[in-house]
């Protein structure tokens, strides 16, 4: 198996993605906890703001409307979400490890535009990918098999020399349907090891 490229997701993967444990930090009601997940995280409008359809200050917008609440608190919370989103040490010791190994790195996270250009500024680690595919800049989203195409066009990779690194099932089915070899992403040291399985000379 003749492996070139690794290409990350993004939230749950490099970086730790618990809205329930932001919301709690904000909201010590249990009952507003429960509606607030429902009403934004888990909403399917929140994956429109992830495709790049709603802005951050028009999600605020809608999703005070959903919820009840102020725009403002919302956009707080919406902030806080993002400031949230903090690195899994393994996981970048592991992406390290990749690039100093020669392995190409990629990303392709699905996230909204002011998530990663706060991000890309705080983290370091964002430069060792090659290119970065991000879901809010091109209006795509995993798991549409359009999202893979436009990773594959974008970056030159071939496929069968990829593999590809999600916490979320559906993500890792689009990929392999999309020809690049996938891992679900459990905890680092799992990935690890699946890893080493597709790079045994990299010393994992």
């Amino acid at each position: 198996m003749n492996i070139r490229n690794v290409v990350f997701d993004a939230g749950g993967v490099l970086l730790e993605w618990d809205p329930p444990k932001v919301i709690a930090r904000l909201f010590p009601d249990p009952v507003v906890q429960s509606e607030l997940r429902r009403q934004i995280f888990e909403h399917p409008d929140w994956h429109e703001y992830d495709r790049g359809s709603l802005s951050e200050s028009a999600a605020s917008e809608h999703f005070a409307k959903l919820s009840g609440r102020s725009p403002a608190e919302i956009l707080g919370l919406i902030r806080a979400a993002a400031e949230s989103l903090r690195p899994i040490d393994d996981t970048i010791k592991m992406l390290e490890e990749l690039a100093a190994g020669g392995v190409n790195l990629y990303l392709l996270s699905n996230m909204p535009v002011t998530t990663f250009d706060f991000l890309i500024k705080r983290h370091k680690f964002f430069a060792h990918f090659k290119q970065l595919v991000i879901s809010g800049a091109i209006l795509l989203l995993k798991p549409e098999p359009a999202i893979y195409k436009h990773l594959v066009e974008k970056t030159g990779i071939v496929p069968a020399e990829s593999v590809f690194i999600d916490d979320l099932l559906r993500n890792v089915i689009a990929a392999r349907e999309s020809g690049l070899h996938a891992i679900q992403f459990r905890d680092p040291a799992s990935c690890r090891a699946e890893l080493r399985t597709y790079l045994p000379n990299i010393g994992l």
